[in-house]
């Protein structure tokens, strides 16, 4: 129930309009526009007479879909409840979801669909929404105590202290919900990332637009973001918006932690106090470093994932050891170019970079450093266009997650595509043009 002032949960859907070097998301009393459009500076020999109308892997249709279906076991604590909203498993006894949905849930379903399939059925013990909380004030806050405790999904901890300084413009994130989508019903559990926009003064976080975004049946559900260490957080609560595909504004987790530690009884942080203080316990650290990524089974436990080491995000760790994972392969240096961020939400998603679109250059080296998450395989492309299509000129495609490409090119159109082969996570591809 995504509020539309109130959108009763929360889909993920994309919805765009693509024109002659526009790509659009236009709702009622929305005139916001993304433009497509190559640089301004001059390339020594413009051998294309026509520049290209969008960047590859743009499908040329009145509609695109923002979001993907996941797979079994990716993003296990995205939970569903009742057939009406979504919710986070952030400790094995407790989900948190949104108040505007209500306190009525005598289950809550693991899984990746509420029509059966892996998975199983949780029965609640109790549900509480935050006094007066619901869209409009940052407090859309709720939760269900659980009957039993899960013991087989891995929790991505909440973002708390210093963490949450990450919550700000521009920082790549990753929505995940059961909600209604352009390609199929409520009740299938989908992802689609995005970035924050901007955070208002009542602590609400805008995510999304241009047709990446949550909608009805998503309401409750979790905003999850990668952090510096290479581990996973969650932070946001799926509260309200406008039309779908325009984003919408999400309540913050800990903001509320005060009222969810002291009304379930339960310690929810396993690094902080409830203040945000740094106070690392013996569970501070195994964090999940791809959630996203399928692994284990629900019959077994969706376990046996790459995990982070002991966390130090805030301070020393509980027991001295070196915090963060390790994917085993040389990081590339860094670059001395123009760094770009994004993230792939899962295996087949992709990214067109620098900022979603391409750019005019003359003859010369275009240079590329993408540095991804460890755990997953990314893949990195070069297109060029050639005046009547985009053609794919070079690309590295090892099994990690880094990739580089040095490509000396004639003057045109160009654009870079990340690809996840699989898993799922944030990135950084530094750019070099001629």
């Amino acid at each position: 129930m995504r509020s539309e002032q109130g959108k009763l949960g929360v889909s993920i859907i994309a919805v765009a309009t693509v024109g002659l070097m526009q790509l659009g998301c236009m709702t009622e009393g929305d005139t916001r526009t993304v433009a497509w459009g190559g640089d301004d500076e001059d390339a020594d020999d413009d051998d294309d007479d026509d520049a290209p109308d969008e960047p590859p892997d743009v499908p040329p249709t009145s509609e695109i879909y923002g979001g993907t279906t996941v797979a079994t076991c990716g993003w296990p604590s995205t939970v569903e409840l009742g057939g009406s909203c979504t919710g986070t498993l952030v400790h094995p006894q407790l989900v948190i979801y949104a108040a505007h949905c209500g306190a009525s849930y005598d289950w809550v379903r693991l899984g990746e669909s509420i029509d059966g399939g892996p998975g199983r059925w949780i029965d609640t013990q109790s549900c509480a929404v935050y006094p007066g909380g619901g869209p409009g004030d940052g407090d859309d806050w709720a939760y269900c105590k659980l009957a039993e405790a899960v013991d087989d999904v891995p929790i991505v901890p909440i973002a708390m202290g210093c963490e949450t300084d990450e919550i700000a413009p521009g920082k790549p994130v990753t929505m995940v919900g059961f909600g209604e989508a352009d390609n199929g019903p409520y009740g299938i559990k989908r992802q689609v990332s995005s970035t924050v926009k901007s955070i208002s003064n009542a602590g609400e976080v805008f995510v999304g637009g241009a047709g990446k975004d949550t909608c009805q049946g998503d309401s409750g559900g979790p905003v999850f973001m990668q952090i510096d260490d290479g581990s996973w957080r969650v932070f946001g609560i799926t509260s309200y918006g406008g039309a779908c595909g325009g984003g919408g504004y999400y309540s913050q987790m800990h903001r509320g932690m005060a009222w969810f530690e002291s009304h379930s009884g339960l310690d929810l942080t396993p690094c902080h106090d409830a203040d945000g203080t740094w106070n690392p316990g013996s569970e501070c650290g195994g964090f999940p470093t791809s959630p996203g990524t399928p692994a284990g089974s629900w019959a077994n436990g969706c376990t046996g994932g790459p995990v982070s080491g002991e966390s130090q995000t805030c301070g020393e760790g509980a027991g001295g050891n070196d915090g963060g994972g390790d994917d085993g392969q040389q990081e590339p240096p860094p670059g001395s170019g123009d760094a770009y961020q994004g993230t792939l939400s899962g295996k087949g998603d992709t990214d067109v970079q620098p900022n979603g679109t391409y750019y005019q250059a003359p003859a010369g080296m275009h240079t590329a450093e993408l540095d991804g998450p460890n755990g997953v395989d990314f893949d990195l492309e070069l297109h060029r266009w050639n005046g009547s299509a985009w053609s794919k000129v070079a690309q590295s495609v090892s099994s990690g997650p880094d990739e580089s490409i040095a490509y000396n090119g004639t003057a045109g159109y160009y654009a870079w595509v990340v690809r996840s082969y699989s898993g799922s996570g944030s990135y950084t591809l530094t750019l070099e043009r001629p």
